[in-house]
């Protein structure tokens, strides 16, 4: 190539670069130079809704050229309200469901305030839909019964996300116009068990702390808000059950479950003074309404186990079959039955009746055919199985669905025994310094050992620390729960501080925190058998139970464990002989008279594994002395005055029962299980 060849392409090249350079990409892009030039992402906002805490705001997303909806926090809002509009923001965001409020942008503008934007829903409130529809009829019971089944999906998939609402109410479902179904305002949302939580007072314990003041709020809608949310109590799945059963009263009768001032609804809550749905509205199905009721029943315990289970029965009333919380009679289900099979059964019936007027046709024409008229008596004979054939299938759905509804009612009845029983906390502390109230029963701590002593020692280190003028009264149940627990080590200097308070025990604590072995506690319980002899002879039969009770909430069944138990009944003790291989207790009374139950009303049997029982010479008349035994599957009561069984549920695994040929009477024989056998 020439010289002259290779500055002409240098020239060439170079003009091709200066042409670029000159290119401008907003020029050429005219969508890209209108991003790179805004200034703002949102504008045009307009007000469209103002809530207690956030107004809501209309405003268009420039970058994606769309109208949103935007939430703020009104203009006076205090800093403090910052971190609950973004926790409510997160906890949106958390939940991706088609009927859940979607989260699209969350951050702090130019003022450093906070806002979060999400879709904007053409439609109206579920309050709205029910206005029209008690005005003029709108909206059939149909749709909106489908419009609260698209809410408890929603509310389903965030139970199974461990979040719950705690504001459900018809202003907060959105309802398109186009069978869109949203759930919005997560603001009083709680994730169970999350560390983020804005108010959750009932952490905190006034009882064992009564030096303090606590204060609290109520927080939700009235008329919607569960009894325990009122009171400020425990929360969970089945606080929003009942919002769920407050908002289909309202889809059934197009008016709010209660009314009245705040007062009054509040107060008729908490009693659950509550007007079923049928003498509110008209038309409202008999079984729905038993829906609702059992819905908002006032105990948790009462009410659907999870929302799914609601879904089942407000489906079973949409397929034509009868909810399981409504109890219909035999003249219901036939009712529901025909009308599932409204086309069936009148074919049928047509069929029938058809049947009978040729075979009136035929007697009457053919009478002197006797061949024939036997033939035709044979197919009215076939037919008439047929029709008992179908009347006894009948008979055994409505035994089965008897039978269901008993296992309900027991089962109702088990929790609500259990309730109760059951308080919050107990601990056998010192009586100057036991809290007073239904809040530390003695029961709780035996039903759920771990979580009580977790609590106490938190409220017992809360008072140390902020009540510094109690803080050795606070110390000395710090050695208390040490010693419960079996940290002797842990428990004595906490004695030290006042040793003549608990002299007793600082002895004791003070040789086991010397020769106690940790280690070998883990898989035997012989030292644990010490233990509660040692405890037992100062007096203190309650301590003992307690000890036994965290003990095997904590390490459970090990070796030598027969021994733990069997300290548990003193002077008695030798009256009791427990075969490990085969799960086999002997108790030989030798005509003594005592009981297996506690001063507590404890079953310290219950802690050992036994499917087989014998009694020997002993006193014992009632069933329920040894009701604690689940696992049992054989039971020899001959040398018992045992007469009734009582409850057989007390006894679920029950196989043989051997007794004296006159024990049990024929009726009490006749009510046990068929398969209970007698020897």
């Amino acid at each position: 190539m020439t010289e002259e060849s290779r500055d002409r392409t240098q020239a060439l090249n170079n003009l091709f670069e200066e042409a670029f350079e000159e290119i401008d990409p907003a020029a050429e892009s005219p969508l890209y130079g209108q991003l790179c030039s805004l200034q703002e992402r949102y504008g045009q906002a307009e007000l469209i809704a103002v809530g207690g805490m956030k107004r809501i705001l209309k405003v268009l997303d420039r970058h994606g050229n769309r109208h949103v909806a935007m939430a703020r926090l009104h203009e006076d809002a205090s800093d403090l309200l910052f971190d609950p509009l973004i926790r409510e923001a997160r906890l949106t965001a958390l939940l991706e469901h088609p009927n859940v409020i979607s989260v699209h942008d969350v951050g702090v503008d130019k003022e450093g305030k906070p806002y979060f934007t999400m879709d904007l829903k053409a439609g109206d409130g579920l309050d709205v839909v029910l206005q029209k529809a008690l005005a003029d009829g709108g909206s059939p019971l149909s749709d909106r019964l489908d419009i609260f089944l698209k809410v408890c999906d929603a509310i389903t998939y965030a139970h199974s996300r461990d979040v719950i609402h705690l504001d459900l109410k018809p202003a907060n479902i959105q309802v398109g116009h186009y069978g869109e179904v949203l759930v919005c305002d997560w603001g009083l949302g709680k994730l169970i068990g999350g560390t983020d939580e804005i108010d959750d007072d009932e952490l905190l314990n006034p009882d064992l702390l009564s030096g303090m003041t606590m204060y609290g709020q109520v927080k939700g809608t009235p008329g919607y808000m569960a009894p325990e949310q009122i009171r400020g109590e425990d929360r969970d799945k089945r606080t929003d059950i009942y919002a769920l059963g407050a908002l289909l009263y309202a889809v059934l009768t197009c008016r709010p479950p209660l009314a009245g001032d705040t007062d009054t609804m509040l107060q008729a809550a908490v009693s659950g003074d509550i007007v079923p749905p049928t003498e509110r509205g008209n038309g409202v199905p008999e079984s729905l309404s038993a829906v609702v009721m059992k819905a908002m029943a006032l105990e948790p315990a009462d009410r659907y186990p999870s929302v799914s289970d609601l879904i089942t029965d407000v489906r079973a009333f949409l397929g034509g079959f009868s909810p399981v919380a409504h109890e219909s009679g035999l003249s219901t289900e036939f009712l529901l039955f025909y009308r599932r099979n409204r086309v069936s059964c009148n074919l049928a019936a047509a069929f029938v009746a058809m049947v009978v007027v040729v075979t009136a046709l035929f007697v009457d024409r053919l009478s002197a055919k006797r061949e024939q008229a036997e033939t035709l008596a044979a197919r009215l004979r076939v037919e008439k199985q047929e029709t008992e054939t179908l009347a006894a299938r009948l008979r055994v759905e409505k035994e089965e669905t008897e039978t269901l509804a008993a296992h309900l009612r027991v089962e109702k009845e088990d929790s609500e025994a259990l309730l109760r029983e059951v308080g919050l906390l107990a601990t056998a502390l010192p009586s100057d310094l036991v809290a007073t109230g239904d809040q530390f029963s003695n029961n709780f701590f035996y039903q759920r050992p771990l979580v009580s002593y977790e609590l106490t020692m938190r409220s017992v280190n809360d008072m140390i620390r902020t009540e510094p003028e109690r803080a050795d009264e606070a110390r000395a149940q710090l050695a208390y729960l040490y010693f419960m627990s079996a940290e002797f080590a842990k428990a004595k200097p906490y004695f030290a501080i006042n040793p003549d308070r608990m002299r007793g025990l600082v002895r004791v604590n003070g040789v086991l925190a010397e020769s106690f072995d940790p280690d070998k506690h883990k898989t035997s319980a012989t030292q644990l058998a010490g233990i509660i002899e040692t405890v037992r002879s100062m007096k203190r039969p309650t301590l003992s139970e307690k000890i036994l009770s965290y003990d095997y909430a904590s390490l459970g069944y090990r070796k030598g464990y027969e021994l733990a138990v069997k300290a548990m009944f003193g002077d008695h003790a030798h009256c009791f002989s427990y075969e490990a291989e085969t799960q086999t207790l002997t108790i030989d009374g030798g005509g003594e008279s005592f009981s297996l139950r506690t001063n507590q009303g404890q079953y310290p049997l219950r802690f050992l594994p036994i499917k087989r029982l014998i009694l020997i010479d002993t006193l014992i008349s009632n069933s329920s002395e040894i009701a604690g035994l689940k696992m049992l599957e054989v039971a020899d009561l001959r040398g018992s005055q045992i007469s009734s069984m009582g409850d057989l549920n007390m006894f679920p695994q029950l196989k043989t029962l051997i007794v004296r040929p006159d024990q049990l009477s024929q009726e009490e024989k006749s009510r046990l299980r068929p398969q209970v056998r007698f020897d």
